[in-house]
């Protein structure tokens, strides 16, 4: 299934039909020997979003900015990314092409690229439609997602922009969270608890990266299956993070 000649709609159907028959190594082997397809999902631009809101999303969020964190310090990050984009619309460099000295502009594209609940609908859709199984269920996992990668520089005479934003999801078996719901209390109170240990993780990475002066931009997904092997605490054995005991 991994040969380069495989096309992407062969590589789809493989999807579906291991999702239906509940193969997780299958599913697992399809999507790394197909890394490829699974790399750069064209997606369409960004639902709008009201500039208030999107304000306050950021200020809930943690972010990286040119390689500086800004976590939990949501205003500081908004007054730096206001300044950033004055200094850089205002530069020589850029002259008029810019089209906002101000920066105004590129502040509100760029919080919009933000916004969690525009990524995670279209990551969510874009998972459901390759896996997709009655006997499963697909939430966002417990873990914190990491922070959102915000790049903004002035490169051929005009100001670009990219925003990477990952979202973590997991797969549960109806089956499993039937038992879940038998556990006695004892067992609920042995620290054992696997309630939310999915049966297959998924995560996903919407990368946005926009041209400010022509006002093109190239908006895609990438999949990507966490690390499948951890080193046991007994005995040094590996592991698969998808196995429930």
């Amino acid at each position: 299934m991994g040969d380069s000649s495989t096309s992407p709609q062969d590589v789809v159907s493989a999807l579906h039909l291991a999702s239906l028959s509940g193969d997780r190594e299958l599913i697992i082997s399809t999507l790394e020997e197909n890394a490829k397809h699974f790399s750069c999902i064209p997606l369409p631009p960004p639902a709008p979003c009201d500039a208030s809101q999107a304000v306050k999303d950021i200020l809930r969020e943690r972010v990286v900015l040119n390689g500086i964190s800004f976590l939990g310090q949501g205003s500081l990050f908004l007054e730096t990314l206001r300044r950033l984009s004055e200094v850089l619309c205002s530069s020589d460099e850029v002259g008029s092409t810019c089209g906002d000295s101000t920066g105004n502009f590129v502040v509100d594209a760029i919080l919009t690229r933000c916004a969690r609940t525009t990524s995670g609908y279209d990551s969510y859709n874009t998972v459901l439609q390759l896996l997709q199984s009655p006997t499963m269920i697909l939430k966002p996992r417990s873990s914190e997602n990491p922070p959102i990668d915000i790049e903004l520089f002035v490169t051929y005479g005009g100001v670009h922009g990219a925003v990477s934003s990952t979202n973590m999801y997991g797969f549960y078996r109806l089956e499993d969270i039937e038992q879940m719901g038998n556990r006695t209390s004892d067992h609920s109170m042995s620290g054992d608890d696997q309630s939310d240990n999915p049966w297959l993780s998924i995560d996903t990475v919407i990368v946005e990266k926009i041209d400010f002066r022509t006002g093109r931009s190239l908006r895609f997904l990438r999949i990507e299956i966490p690390n499948r092997v951890s080193e046991s605490t007994a005995g040094g054995e590996k592991s698969s993070i998808y196995s429930r005991p």
